[in-house]
């Protein structure tokens, strides 16, 4: 099990930055690591909804499915993401500030085959991705 928690402070209102974060259709535009995504299920985000994406790390494009496992709106997203021998749970917080939100993003990722024995260099490139997409979050909510 390894743990990558990342939080950024965006000066956007906190239902601006839950809205983009958990709409699939959106991730691309600033999540740097998925250039493909959508939703699977039918009906608004909520917890059983169901995705599938790639995503493109190291040069490798993984794809993968992925579950709602906690939602409340504007403040909690959660879902499970499983590309086979790389399975992440992660969790997005919102939290309101006086100038805006503070978005937090923590990735509790586990490998099984030989993934494992890459695991320490896809921590580092998506520890480096995860900051790189905040950033880009960040600069299209306040752009």
């Amino acid at each position: 099990m390894t743990i990558i928690d990342e939080r950024i402070e965006i000066k956007a209102p906190v239902e601006k930055v839950f809205a983009i974060t958990t709409d699939a259709s959106r991730w691309s535009t600033w999540h740097t690591a998925i250039p493909e995504a959508e939703q699977t299920s039918d009906g608004p985000v909520g917890v059983g909804t169901t995705f599938r994406g790639v995503t493109r790390l190291m040069g490798r494009s993984m794809p993968w499915t992925a579950t709602v496992t906690e939602y409340e709106a504007n403040r909690k997203f959660g879902k499970n993401i499983d590309s086979g021998s790389v399975f992440v749970e992660q969790h997005n917080i919102c939290t309101p500030t006086t100038e805006g939100t503070i978005f937090g993003m923590v990735y509790d990722m586990k490998f099984s085959g030989c993934m494992r024995l890459m695991s320490p260099m896809l921590v580092r490139a998506m520890r480096k991705e995860m900051k790189n997409s905040l950033v880009k979050l960040k600069q299209v909510l306040e752009g």
